[in-house]
């Protein structure tokens, strides 16, 4: 727990005086508080894995971005003069969370923020797609006794052995791609603050270069978005309509339900027949199938 003279002596740092504190959130690696100010409101974020440094580097990225897509950072601190762990101050973000149930309003709204980040680019190495799902496939292999139902098991081993067939065939398919995009990697809804067709979103800390595909496929999954709504995040995203660009898509969402799989089986592994984890692995195993028969793009 932070004591309040830490508090208030990071505050004269920002010029400002310290009203109130008080505890917001803690995360796998960071905790974070909310700083009351006589002049705006922050987040304290501070380090809390020695094994996972990650805070100056999510700092140096918040600091480049454009505005309007992540909170604005106004501190690092490395000293350990006030606290033993790293820390930044960053803008406390008005707004609420996106609804359960995406609208449309909100697809189109993060298909435009989804294009605006991905907009910062680097240079890239070939991607192999034989190399990203080879790794999953291994833990399909691995953990596949984990599976009590023959039925299941057999439906399983076929979408499996089909959708590794096709990456293999198209091992090259983004071999004309010379940059990688920022992605966010994280874009989970307590990750999202939405306003007023506005959205920002907070906890950056996973972010990294890569192909866009894989950020638009891993939205396009986690909101569970109808095949209408997935063809107006395409169109709102500027994503072009072609046949090698859709595949790339589906190439990706193969090895993400690959990535999705595997895990799944490795926690049966731990936790034999657990029902929610039956439920996941299920609803993993449809989405690959339909995925597999042309239905999702």
């Amino acid at each position: 727990m932070i004591k309040k003279n830490q508090v208030e002596n990071i505050c004269k740092k920002l010029n400002t005086k310290l009203i109130a504190y008080k505890f917001l959130a803690k995360g796998n690696h960071n905790i974070n508080y909310v700083l009351e100010t006589d002049k705006e409101k922050f987040v304290l974020r501070i380090e809390n894995n020695k094994q996972f440094k990650n805070l100056k580097k999510e700092y140096k990225l918040l600091k480049s971005l454009s505005l309007g897509l992540a909170p604005k950072v106004f501190l690092f601190d490395s000293s350990r003069k006030i606290i033993e762990m790293d820390y930044l101050i960053e803008e406390f973000i008005e707004g609420i969370h996106p609804p359960n149930k995406p609208t449309d309003n909100f697809v189109i709204t993060m298909a435009k923020w989804f294009k605006e980040l991905h907009k910062n680019k680097r240079k890239t190495k070939p991607y192999s797609v034989k190399s990203a799902v080879k790794p999953y496939y291994n833990n399909y292999l691995k953990y596949k006794q984990y599976i009590n139902n023959i039925t299941l098991s057999k439906k399983l081993e076929m979408c499996i052995n089909k959708g590794l067939k096709i990456c293999i065939e198209n091992n090259k398919i983004f071999s004309d791609r010379k940059l990688c995009s920022l992605l966010h990697n994280d874009s989970s809804r307590e990750n999202i603050f939405y306003k007023k067709d506005k959205v920002k979103l907070i906890d950056w800390e996973f972010a990294g270069y890569g192909m866009p595909e894989r950020e638009i496929v891993y939205f396009i999954d986690s909101y569970i978005l109808s095949r209408k709504q997935i063809k107006l995040f395409l169109k709102s995203y500027g994503y072009p309509n072609t046949s090698v660009s859709r595949k790339k898509l589906y190439i990706f969402y193969l090895i993400l339900l690959f990535s999705s799989i595997g895990y799944s089986l490795w926690s049966l592994g731990l936790t034999k027949k657990i029902k929610e984890k039956n439920n996941r692995l299920l609803k993993d195993i449809n989405l690959l199938e339909k995925l597999l028969s042309g239905q999702m793009f």
